[in-house]
């Protein structure tokens, strides 16, 4: 964070370091105004006609142009807060009420003799310390250089260092009008007096001591190059109108005057063009930062798009999975007891497309990132085969022509091949939904190869069709990116497929050409299955127990239908609970083997209703199975991931549930006996 201050403090004049072209720019202002004086200084005391309205339209663009510098050097020190600006900033504030003091004071200005009291001597004495006053000021600043300000609020030192200025110009001009006996008499009329070289060469030395601390004092600032072109037009200025001339209304008193204008110009004009080149800076991080925050919100949006939809679609896949496993439960049971092959058929048409349905849920609790991927051994080509066989009939429909070169010899993926496929799906439909615009032939091309450096398994799906435009490639792998009409799509192919992919290792890339068609391209790392992972090619099935009483819970009665014909072919007697409630009610009636429940139901849930066995029923605590539906629920999962009872998520495979029972049933017996 501090550099990050740092780097903003380098904005300012103050701070910033002075470089190659400010110094040249500084010098070229230097020697002109050499020139200038040495062009001037032979005819310094050349006489001219006195014009009395010169005096208020320089010393008030004089003592406006130090105002203003002393604005913006305290609004410098309100960021800053170094205590060398507050100096320098008071010291410009200093000039401008004496400027403005010595105008009123000026003889047959506006009286005589001037206002506010003046006398002969005022206006000259008044000229003298402002002009070593603000050498003083600038002395000052350079000794505290580096010197912060504490913490708290800037306006503080900023009202101290006014009320310091104007108690300054206030003591020094009532020492040059009622106090002026003191002082020595340095002018006689419009002429000076043998006293006044004295005085102002002390005021004219001391304008050089402060350029030559300036020039000692490094590294140079910006502001402290423009300081020491100041400190060069000041002594030009006191030169011409107090030394070399002989008095008012001469050249060198006009041409001084000039010079003091200039060097009161000088610090403004840069601070103003800094404060420009500022504000276009300010403009240009405020329309960046503009884009950011645009930029920011539209992924935050697009991530709670998906974020909803994958909650929307794990509900969904929720409220799927009991039907489906009543489906999956009566197709199996109706391929056991019937005899007829037509009958046997359809059952095996209705179980294949309950199955394709059960994968569809598992893409969609995989969208709500509510699932691992299922991973097992995958051969890439058969994926990709399986794919073109689901999209073959509309292809064909549409005249589209497949050209295939897969690789025979690709080694295994351990990955999951269902969100292969999907992959592989969506990425021929895109291709199809692209060739409809174009006129035959239509060709998507697929190939499978190795790729002999990396090691990697490449798929390439490339199409002849129009090719995606430039300005949308960096987009269409972004969640809900469509180029597709109103109701043809969704957006979210290609980010989903992006995601399985990135889940396997993998990376895929795009590339296309309008007019020429576009091809995607996907690696996938090939690796040894995880040791985890590894399990014995055949799974034992365990061994039948005597028939037991087992108490199924569960708030969808076909579904429980379905278990209990299942467990009474092991000869099981069971009871059936709609709930959690009920379930107790049957628990203080008689003794029961085991229970089987689900986890989500109304009145008392599956967790309330463990809770309550637990207390109640305590012998039953590693009697009991869990089966659910519900994927969207982080408490009830990390329930069931507590429990030493084991559970099985729906939709299921009605052997897998009498399996399960089986094996619950032998680890209580073997623990009992």
């Amino acid at each position: 964070m501090a550099s990050g201050v740092a780097a903003q403090e380098r904005a300012f004049l103050s701070t910033l370091p002075a470089e190659r072209g400010d110094r040249r720019l500084a010098l070229t202002f230097v020697l002109i105004s050499v020139a200038f004086f040495l062009a001037a200084a032979p005819f310094a005391k050349t006489p001219l006609i006195p014009v009395i309205g010169f005096i208020p339209m320089y010393q008030s663009a004089l003592a406006v142009s130090d105002f203003i510098t002393a604005v913006l050097l305290f609004g410098q020190f309100a960021f800053v807060r170094s205590r060398a600006l507050l100096v320098l900033a008071s010291g410009y504030l200093f000039t401008a009420l004496m400027a403005t003091v010595h105008v009123f004071t000026f003889p047959g200005l506006f009286s005589p003799t001037g206002l506010l009291g003046a006398g002969p001597q005022t206006t000259a004495w008044l000229y003298m310390f402002w002009h070593g006053g603000f050498p003083l000021c600038v002395i000052a600043y350079t000794q505290l250089k580096g010197h912060r300000s504490e913490g708290g609020r800037a306006r503080g030192p900023i009202v101290v260092a006014s009320v310091v200025a104007i108690a300054a110009v206030g003591g020094l001009a009532l020492l040059a009008t009622a106090g002026q006996a003191l002082l020595p008499q340095i002018m006689r009329r419009h002429n000076y007096t043998p006293a006044m070289l004295f005085v102002v060469s002390s005021v004219w030395a001391l304008s050089l001591l402060t350029l030559g601390l300036l020039w000692r004092r490094r590294p140079h600032s910006v502001l402290d190059l423009w300081l020491m072109v100041v400190m060069c037009a000041w002594l030009f200025d006191i030169a011409l109108s107090a030394v070399l001339n002989a008095g008012r209304f001469d050249l060198g008193f006009y041409v001084g005057r000039l010079y003091g204008l200039l060097a009161a110009t000088f610090v403004l004009g840069v601070l103003l063009v800094e404060h420009g080149r500022l504000y276009f800076e300010l403009d240009r991080q405020n329309r960046s930062l503009e884009t950011t925050v645009r930029e920011r919100t539209e992924r935050l949006l697009q991530s709670e798009k998906v974020a909803t939809m994958g909650s929307l679609l794990a509900g969904v896949a929720h409220e799927l999975n009991n039907p489906l496993a009543v489906l999956l439960g009566q197709a199996e049971l109706m391929q056991r007891n019937v005899t007829d092959p037509g009958l046997m058929s359809r059952a095996k048409k209705i179980s294949g497309a309950a199955e394709r349905c059960c994968r569809i849920v598992k893409n969609f609790l995989a969208l709500a990132r509510q699932r691992p991927p299922d991973r097992g051994e995958v051969v890439l080509s058969q994926v990709v085969e399986d794919a073109l066989e689901l999209v073959a009939y509309e292809l064909r429909t549409d005249n589209v022509t497949v050209h295939r070169q897969l690789a025979d010899d690709l080694p295994p993926l351990w990955a999951d091949g269902h969100q292969l496929h999907q992959v592989v799906v969506n990425l021929l439909t895109n291709a199809h939904h692209a060739l409809r615009k174009n006129p035959a032939p239509r060709q998507i091309s697929i190939t499978t190869r190795t790729d002999a450096d990396t090691g990697r398994i490449r798929l390439e799906i490339g199409d002849t069709g129009p090719g995606i435009p430039l300005e949308v490639r960096a987009k269409i792998f972004e969640p809900f990116f469509t180029t597709k009409p109103a109701g043809q799509g969704t957006g979210l192919g290609l980010s989903l497929c992006r995601g399985i992919i990135e889940e396997h290792g993998g990376a895929i890339t795009m590339e296309s050409e309008p007019g020429r068609g576009t091809t995607f391209t996907i690696e996938l790392p090939v690796g040894p299955r995880p040791s985890l992972a590894e399990v014995p090619s055949t799974v034992a099935v365990p061994a039948p127990v005597e028939p037991k009483r087992i108490l199924i819970v569960d708030d969808e009665p076909d579904l429980a239908e379905v278990v209990i014909e299942e467990l009474k072919r092991d000869g099981h007697r069971t009871e059936f609970a709609p709930n959690g409630a009920e379930a107790l009610a049957h628990l203080e009636r008689q003794a029961f083997d085991l229970v089987l429940s689900d986890t989500k139901m109304p009145v008392m849930d599956g967790v309330q209703f463990y809770r309550e066995l637990e207390r109640r029923f305590p012998a039953l605590r590693h009697r009991v199975i869990f089966v659910t539906g519900d994927a969207l629920d982080p408490d009830k999962r990390r329930f069931l991931e507590s429990l030493e009872a084991p559970y099985l998520m729906k939709p299921f495979e009605l052997s897998a549930v009498r399996n399960l029972v089986r094996q619950r049933l032998t680890d209580v017996l073997a623990k009992v006996e």
